[in-house]
């Protein structure tokens, strides 16, 4: 007997995502007319039944896991994760998790109690018995986070890719002093952008200089500030930072200026994610903006279809970041 094709298969066969498939099969949001062609036209050739769409009862609740509700980076994520959930007759329902895990009983009871057809993690990578215990009870799907030896689904971008440009961008605008503002290497994130940014360094053979490499344990306005003061304050200064995150960069930018640092004659600075703030700093923030809000879409979209098809394998995509060009570099 032939398999019923999936959401997957007919948004590869058009060429979208399956959060494109989604709507135009629920008949929700706006989608261009060619693009809904398309669509349809994979859903003719695949003998796709669009009638077990129409007639699928709402399935409740999806857990989502945030690390903190403080980050604004999860604010366009989260929008379109609860879209793209009432998209498909479904809740998202947010928890703070501080990325504190207790046993895996705790999220047993959780999900249980809640009536969670499946959770979205967008906390830090749980220890991989803890994602394993869960998934053998309810589809998971990691987004942004996704651990480096556990074959689940996520959604997430290159971070090697994204920070080795951002620092290469520095290294074509003359800077040789570049120093680096990371969060804890809890985050995946974390590593993989202090390994781009190293990188980066060492094919241009410039020197890391521990001096210039600050640690915040978490993305804290106000901690990265006094760390960047005192680090401005020293003997031997950077002419460029890089920054893992757009608060980070926001706070190097006012510690400078602070000190009477000229931003960006004297210290260019890169941020990341492109949060609505990084428009609003003067200079305003040179970025790398990830698609946030398709990162949602897409890792709610693929859980919904893993909650209504079992047995789908587990996917994995990196979405696309870009360069954003302001004031904060010369």
């Amino acid at each position: 007997m032939k398999d019923k094709p999936t959401l997957t298969q007919i948004a590869d066969k058009a060429g979208v995502s399956i959060a494109t498939v989604s709507r135009i099969l629920n008949e929700t949001g706006r989608v261009s007319p060619s693009t809904r062609q398309k669509v349809l036209q994979a859903i003719r050739e695949l003998e796709y039944d669009t009638a077990l769409t129409k007639t699928t009862p709402a399935y409740g609740a999806i857990l989502v896991l945030v690390p903190d509700f403080v980050n604004p980076f999860y604010a366009n994520i989260i929008d379109g994760i609860q879209q793209t959930a009432r998209d498909n007759h479904f809740e998202a329902f947010l928890v703070q998790t501080k990325d504190t895990y207790p046993t895996p009983n705790h999220y047993l009871n959780l999900l249980k109690r809640g009536h969670f057809s499946g959770a979205l993690w967008l906390s830090s990578t749980p220890p991989g018995e803890l994602l394993t215990v869960i998934e053998n009870q309810c589809p998971i799907v990691m987004c942004c986070e996704y651990p480096e030896d556990h074959s689940c689904s996520y959604v997430s971008i290159d971070d090697v890719t994204a920070a080795y440009r951002a620092v290469n961008y520095l290294i074509s605008l003359g800077c040789k002093k570049i120093g680096f503002v990371n969060c804890s290497q809890k985050y995946k994130y974390a590593r993989h952008r202090r390994e781009g940014y190293l990188k980066a360094l060492e094919h241009s053979g410039l020197r890391f200089n521990p001096e210039w490499y600050i640690s915040i344990p978490s993305i804290d306005y106000t901690l990265a500030y006094s760390a960047i003061l005192q680090t401005l304050n020293g003997d031997s200064l950077p002419d460029a930072f890089f920054t893992c995150s757009d608060v980070f960069a926001a706070a190097t930018i006012n510690a400078a200026q602070h000190l009477g640092i000229r931003v960006p004659d004297e210290l260019s600075i890169i941020g990341f994610d492109n949060i609505e703030a990084s428009r609003m700093t003067f200079p305003s923030i040179t970025t790398i903006a990830q698609p946030n809000f398709q990162i949602g879409q897409q890792a709610c979209a693929i859980l919904v279809e893993k909650i209504r098809n079992p047995n789908l394998a587990n996917r994995q995509i990196l979405l696309n970041t870009e360069l954003i060009i302001r004031d904060s570099t010369r």
